[in-house]
């Protein structure tokens, strides 16, 4: 049996967004560092680390919100190795609050050297004291093909020091809001702002990402932020969202996100329809979807 760890914390009050739910980009923040701390729990602390010359990158996240936290809750992660390759390990996640599933999730790490960022052997030691007698290798299904057609949604930002972390790069976490704001600025130029979507009774809520982190982005680099839906159906929309390096084709960071419509009682509904024909309209035939 894999070595299970808990951590709890507060949801505050600073962490929710303007719908009082707390931030999906705070949820992966709390991941993070409960997998560092499950790591220090079995023995291998930030100063293991740094001797060893070694760290773990995320190199793929999997979300799914259950339902949403707010201010007032406290938060218990239980996580633990789901397996170990020669690399890379998986993690797993459930996050509650009381007796309510709030989100599950799955993070892939990759062990690398802390000079070179190239990956580099789990030792056998650690596998053993978290997975004690081994594990199999998981599966990973592979990431869904997809690139941008020609009409998807093209915004550009400048890395700020305030979303560097301290390998002085964009924090996992930061992308997040990247891909939201992407996905609110889509819905507005379809002629659906937050105030004509509160008026027709309801708004989009995040419910899930899959994060596929291929580069680091770093200070002040300039970014192309490319964002176009691949499924809209009666309840939501699916994006696919790449993060470029301005004027660069390859993404630095590639993600598939799920918008659920929420209405004035809180919970999933039916689109109005003309905001569905509105986001059916941006759909491009060419695009490979899930």
């Amino acid at each position: 049996m894999p070595r299970v760890f808990r951590w709890r914390a507060p949801v505050w009050q600073a962490d929710v967004d303007a719908f009082g739910e707390l931030r999906i980009s705070v949820l992966l923040r709390f991941l993070q560092e409960t997998a560092t701390r499950a790591s220090t729990d079995a023995g291998f602390d930030p100063a293991y680390y740094a001797r060893a010359g070694t760290l773990w990158l995320v190199r793929r996240t999997r979300l799914t919100l259950r339902e949403p936290a707010r201010y007032g809750d406290e938060l218990e992660a239980t996580t633990w190795i789901a397996d170990f390759r020669r690399v890379r390990s998986r993690r797993d996640y459930e996050i509650r609050a009381g007796d309510r599933l709030i989100a599950e999730a799955h993070t892939d790490w990759v062990y690398v050297d802390r000079i070179t960022s190239r990956p580099r052997r789990i030792p056998p030691a650690m596998q053993e004291s978290f997975v004690p007698g081994g594990s199999g290798p998981g599966e990973r299904p592979a990431f869904p093909d997809a690139s941008p057609p020609a009409g998807a949604m093209h915004g550009t930002r400048r890395v700020e020091l305030h979303e560097l972390d301290a390998l002085q790069h964009v924090n996992n976490a930061q992308y997040v809001h990247y891909l939201e704001q992407a996905a609110h600025d889509a819905v507005a130029a379809a002629g659906w702002t937050l105030a004509s979507q509160l008026a027709a009774g309801g708004r989009f809520r995040a419910v899930a990402h899959d994060l596929e982190y291929l580069d680091a982005a770093l200070p002040d680099e300039r970014l192309t932020v490319l964002s176009w839906p691949v499924v809209v159906d009666a309840d939501g929309i699916e994006r696919c969202t790449w993060v470029c390096r301005d004027g660069v084709a390859r993404p630095l960071l590639r993600a598939f996100s799920r918008y659920r419509w929420i209405g004035a009682a809180g919970a999933a509904c039916a689109m109005p329809p003309p905001l569905r024909a509105a986001l059916a309209g941006e759909l491009a035939p060419t695009v490979s979807a899930r």
